[in-house]
């Protein structure tokens, strides 16, 4: 069976479809570093040999989540990089969390408390890139408040970050235009990147 006819086959969807509801519940439960091919197979209710027929291991099967995210959200974040407005960021963080909002079940189980870190990392460094490293002068920013450029981006990185995670651990969560405003209240965009323009 080929690629393409392999994606069109009902069963074979079905069967991937769930390996990777399995493999979530799993990160969720007992988190990624626990988990084995065999907890997945037996949740999946699937032979190991029909699961590396899909993954070589739990590894693949979590790249496969980050290629997945890396190209909706970029494909949610066109069109591309834009000047630097107000409204412009405003609109990449209400599209940024409306995907999430989308995904939910998927975005908790990977980006929370028990997912893989190296993954999280991976997944902070590009949300930010994306959606907010491109406006900020970080040179300028450093200068004004007079720290190093290395711990400033880190330090903003970070924060920008951990709101999103307590958004995403949240019962009773703000709509994504909500949050995309605290969001904007809350950074260093606002106050500070007005008067450290390129």
């Amino acid at each position: 069976m080929t690629v393409n006819s392999k994606k069109t086959d009902i069963r074979y969807v079905r069967t991937e479809s769930a390996i990777q509801t399995a493999f979530l519940e799993l990160v969720t439960e007992i988190g990624f570093y626990a988990i084995t091919v065999k907890d997945i197979t037996a949740k999946a209710d699937v032979s190991r040999g029909t699961f590396y027929q899909h993954y070589n291991d739990k590894y693949d099967l979590l790249a496969s989540y980050e290629k997945k995210i890396k190209e909706d959200l970029l494909a949610a974040l066109t069109p591309g990089r834009i000047p630097f407005k107000t409204d412009a960021v405003k609109e990449r963080v209400i599209r940024m969390f409306a995907y999430c909002e989308e995904n939910l079940v998927m975005m908790r189980a990977l980006l929370g408390k028990k997912g893989d870190a190296e993954f999280q990392q991976r997944m902070k460094d590009m949300l930010w890139g994306e959606v907010f490293a491109q406006h900020i002068n970080y040179a300028g920013l450093a200068r004004k408040l007079d720290v190093p450029e290395d711990y400033l981006k880190e330090y903003v990185n970070s924060s920008h970050y951990r709101v999103f995670q307590t958004w995403l651990e949240k019962d009773s969560r703000e709509s994504p235009e909500e949050i995309a405003e605290i969001y904007l209240k809350l950074s260093v965009i606002s106050p500070l990147n007005k008067a450290c323009k390129h």
